[in-house]
């Protein structure tokens, strides 16, 4: 990852852990928890405004670093919070989906169609 992308990235953590009183008072507000003591002090709580799912068939109501492991290459990774409040909120990704991949593995697999798009004479994404 790129610096820039880095502080970008860190820059909207800090964002989303300064909204953590909000989040959870629309949590209480819309009834999908009953105590604030049910969001761990160190995950994300999900934003109900930007989850479209919320309240319906949404799996959990806050974000948390998961361990896995790639499918690829076997190495052991983490898919941390931010990265899935981002994923979900902000491009509005499926609430049910999962990493399978790694990062070094994901890259690989880009690159792979990326080259094959090229090789069949169409323009690169």
């Amino acid at each position: 990852m790129k610096k820039a992308d880095r502080q970008q990235s860190n820059q909207r953590l800090r964002k989303v852990l300064d909204d953590r009183p909000r989040r959870i008072r629309m949590l209480l507000e819309r009834g999908l928890i009953k105590n604030a003591s049910e969001i761990p002090e160190d995950a994300i709580p999900i934003d109900p405004e930007h989850s479209p799912h919320a309240g319906t068939t949404i799996p959990a109501v806050f974000y948390q670093d998961i361990e896995f492991v790639c499918a690829d290459c076997g190495k052991p990774d983490f898919w941390s919070a931010g990265s899935q409040q981002h994923y979900f909120e902000v491009s509005k990704a499926s609430p049910y989906k999962q990493p399978k991949h790694c990062y070094d593995c994901r890259q690989k697999e880009l690159a792979r169609k990326t080259q094959a798009r090229m090789n069949a004479g169409h323009a690169p994404r």
